[in-house]
């Protein structure tokens, strides 16, 4: 078999959306598989040699850009950064995934390779669900956790953190899926899947982010689904639903009750999960005031941390991350970080302004989850988390690129439910001798 260099570019330039596929499939179950076909993918699409007419199309992305330049600041922070030279190398392998952004979304700018992607990210969580249910009987060797019965945290992958924030965009994804599912059979497994889905937050995982993520997601899809009484109707179920599971679920009970003991003494700087939250946001919020405009420098915030703090012991629980994302960039990076983080998280909800309804399910949905979680978490320095908000970044932001707007005629926006046809032209496919 003979081959020439066009050829070769041929084969990687089809290569490339396949092992994006693969990509938006491993990550939810397998880091490291995911990790591999992350960048596999980004190598293809370079020697697929379509850099320049990718870029022309993805450069008015206010993603890529709020991606690129926050890697920049990566970069630039190395120069006045008083840090461990470990902590630099960290932040930069972190936060390498921000540089696939313009990859992805230019591979994604086919609405038939957007359907396959959020289909096989759909298996994948819909693995995890089934492995969440299993477990209540059985042993699961992938699992994470190895508790039987009900009622007791049965996280899979991960921790229960990142589950429960994959597993409420899953109930999203289920939930306009069923509304666009053309047979009664179709609609019924998409809604049983979602319910099935928010039952394994609430019911069989302890992680209290995933209760508050969850009720806010849904608020917003149903806000944006519903017009008119038929809104009042879904709110009315959905506060009937909250009430229904909060009455049902001791775990939720003893969650929320601790959550509230856990602010109110947060004073004594005791080592709880909210409190101790607390006084990651009080103590991270001294270090951004010292340096407002340009921040501590890349990976400073592990070492300026401990000299905020009194205890060894409070240096060592709050040296990793401030749980919150803005705060994170803010105190390394200044002002031009937090600029750049917050063009990130509400990119989706500017591209729903101009979006299809059915679209602005999902943008908004999205966005919700992701400036919640970042408020109370660093989702871009956790990995699996970072994985999913990077992935589902590129995959809405070229959703809202790519399909028609709301006032334009044409194809329907909503890939979720079939793929609709594109107009560029599928590469000719190679000699095979």
């Amino acid at each position: 078999m003979a081959f020439d260099f066009k050829t070769i570019k041929v084969y990687c330039s089809n290569a490339a959306p396949r092992c994006l596929v693969g990509a938006f499939f491993f990550f939810p179950i397998s880091m490291a598989l995911g990790y591999i076909a992350m960048l596999a993918t980004g190598l293809l699409w370079l020697l697929g040699g379509k850099v320049r007419a990718h870029w022309s199309i993805v450069k008015r992305q206010p993603v890529v850009w709020a991606g690129l330049g926050l890697y920049g600041l990566v970069f630039l922070g190395i120069l006045y950064a008083k840090a461990d030279a470990d902590y630099v190398a960290l932040h930069i392998s972190k936060y390498g995934k921000l540089l696939l952004l313009p990859v992805f979304i230019a591979l994604l700018s086919d609405a038939r390779w957007r359907y396959r992607c959020m289909t096989a990210f759909a298996a994948a969580m819909l693995f995890v669900l089934f492995s969440v249910y299993a477990s209540i009987w059985f042993d699961l060797p992938w699992s994470k956790t190895h508790n039987q019965g009900w009622g007791v945290d049965h996280t899979v992958v991960g921790d229960y953190i990142t589950q429960s924030i994959m597993m409420t965009f899953l109930v999203v994804v289920a939930l306009d899926r069923g509304m666009h599912a053309v047979s009664h059979w179709a609609k019924g497994a998409w809604w049983s899947a979602a319910v099935l889905a928010v039952l394994s937050i609430t019911h069989l995982s302890s992680g209290r982010t995933g209760y508050v993520l969850l009720v806010a997601a849904l608020l917003v899809f149903f806000m944006v689904a519903t017009q008119g009484a038929r809104r009042w109707v879904a709110l009315c179920v959905l506060a009937i639903g909250v009430t229904v599971v909060v009455s049902t679920s001791p775990t939720i009970q003893q969650r929320v009750q601790l959550a509230i003991t856990e602010v109110q003494t947060s004073d004594r700087m005791e080592i709880t999960s909210i409190g101790g939250r607390v006084n990651f946001w009080k103590n991270t919020w001294q270090l951004v005031e010292a340096r407002p405009l340009m921040g501590w420098g890349t990976g400073s915030y592990h070492a300026q941390w401990c000299q905020v703090v009194a205890t060894p012991q409070w240096c060592a629980f709050g040296q990793w991350h401030p749980h919150n994302q803005f705060l994170f960039f803010w105190v390394e990076h200044g002002i031009p970080g937090l600029v750049l983080f917050a063009v990130l998280v509400f990119a989706p909800a500017w591209a729903a302004r101009r979006a299809q309804p059915a679209q602005q399910r999902l943008l908004l949905s999205f966005f919700t989850i992701f400036f919640i979680d970042s408020m109370i978490n660093s989702p871009l320095w956790s990995s699996r988390e970072s994985h999913f908000f990077i992935f589902m970044s590129a995959w809405l932001a070229a959703e809202a690129m790519f399909s028609p707007r709301r006032h334009s005629g044409g194809l329907p926006g909503n890939v979720l439910a079939r793929p609709a046809p594109t107009c560029d032209k599928a590469p000719p496919r190679p000699p095979l001798a």
